[in-house]
């Protein structure tokens, strides 16, 4: 069978599926495993939120959404922080068992009636299993060079010098259990054809005990991404958000 650009991103969408099913019906069968979530209803303005201090993502109103916390968690306390430029929200933290509907009590709870800054908070109660936990607390010498390299990379359509850079990031999706063949064959094919669109600057912050550098454009996007466009529609591809050094390497631990 030939494999068509279309079918390829047919076939990487249907694996994720088929990956969160599978997960879902085995922990239903398993002893409640809980899990917090963001429950957010915003009127007006925007948000941006923060887990334990690492940029989760951005919320623009008039929305209403909800959805768990799978990144940037610890064990025991952990912290999200609310920034918000609007004059009506509400924000609150959720808990319930993996695969199911969350408690109707809410763990947390803050409500905005003018621009500010607030945080919730919830305890995890079991081990984090995560790639960035085992990174190395030793500054950020050679960090501005190997973004550099992974800018250079992506210009010039490099895909082996991106994806030796990104290897952290692959092993975190292979512990998963993420279609990691598959998604490499789409950035590929993005990355091959596209065009890089490259951030004027960036800001380098040290988050999760300096185990994790977060870097971000003013827009709070990854300072480096691909846009490819054919007839069946256009496509993009982001990363270089979250570095971490392993073995003394740099690598991209998260898009």
């Amino acid at each position: 069978m030939i494999i068509t650009n279309k079918i390829q991103r047919g076939l990487l969408t249907a694996a994720i599926a088929l990956t969160a099913t599978a997960a879902t019906e085995a922990s239903v069968a398993q002893a409640c495993i809980s899990e917090h979530g963001l429950q957010d209803r915003l009127e007006s303005g925007s948000a941006n939120i923060f887990v334990n201090d690492v940029f989760f993502r951005k919320e623009q109103g008039p929305s209403s959404g909800a959805g768990t916390f799978q990144d940037w968690l610890i064990e025991g306390e952990n912290n999200i922080r609310i920034e918000y430029d609007g004059d009506d929200a509400q924000f609150s933290i959720t808990k319930g068992c993996r695969g199911a509907m969350p408690d109707k009590e809410f763990v947390d709870q803050v409500e905005f009636d003018a621009p500010g800054t607030k945080t919730l908070s919830f305890i995890h109660d079991r081990p984090v299993e995560a790639e960035y936990l085992n990174a190395e607390i030793a500054g950020d010498e050679g960090l501005e060079q190997a973004i550099a390299k992974f800018r250079a990379a992506a210009i010039a359509r490099d895909i082996d010098t991106i994806f030796a850079l990104q290897a952290p990031l692959f092993r975190e999706n292979e512990r998963r259990g993420y279609p990691v063949d598959i998604a490499r064959a789409f950035a590929r094919e993005v990355l091959t054809n596209g065009t890089a669109e490259i951030a004027e600057s960036f800001t380098i912050t040290p988050v999760l005990g300096g185990r994790v550098y977060q870097v971000l454009d003013s827009q709070m996007q990854s300072p480096i991404r691909v846009v490819y466009k054919d007839e069946e529609g256009s496509y993009s591809w982001a990363s270089g958000s979250y570095w971490a050094r392993f073995d003394g390497k740099w690598g991209v631990v998260a898009m």
